[in-house]
C-alpha cells in the first residue's frame, strides 16, 4: 500500500501527496505538501471553483489536480481546500 504519492512540479519542488485519515472503506483523505526550500508553491496555489465547492487546485508549478482525475490507482473525488484531497481506490469499473 502507498502512503506517499511523488507529483512533478515544473518549479523543482518536491511534492507529494501523504495518506492519511480513512473516510470509508474505499476513501482516504490525503494531504499535499511540498519541500521547506519550496514553501511558496503552496502558498501561491489556485483554487478554481467555490470555498464549499472547489473543483480544482494549481499549485504555483502544478500538477493542475481537479475532481475526477486520475492519479496512478486513485480518482480524486472532492478536494477540500489548497492541501487536503480525498482520493478513492478505483477498481477499473
Amino acid at each position: 500500500m502507498n502512503n506517499i504519492i511523488n507529483l512533478y512540479n515544473r518549479d523543482g519542488a518536491t511534492l507529494s501527496l501523504s495518506r492519511g485519515k480513512k473516510i470509508d472503506t474505499i476513501t482516504n483523505e490525503w494531504y499535499l505538501t511540498v519541500d521547506n526550500d519550496h514553501k511558496w508553491v503552496l502558498e501561491h496555489c489556485r483554487i478554481i471553483g467555490s470555498p464549499e465547492n472547489i473543483e480544482a487546485i494549481d499549485p504555483s508549478g502544478g500538477p493542475f489536480l481537479a475532481v475526477g482525475d486520475t492519479i496512478r490507482k486513485y480518482k480524486i473525488i472532492k478536494i477540500v481546500d489548497c492541501t487536503t484531497l480525498w482520493l478513492s481506490e478505483r477498481n477499473n469499473n
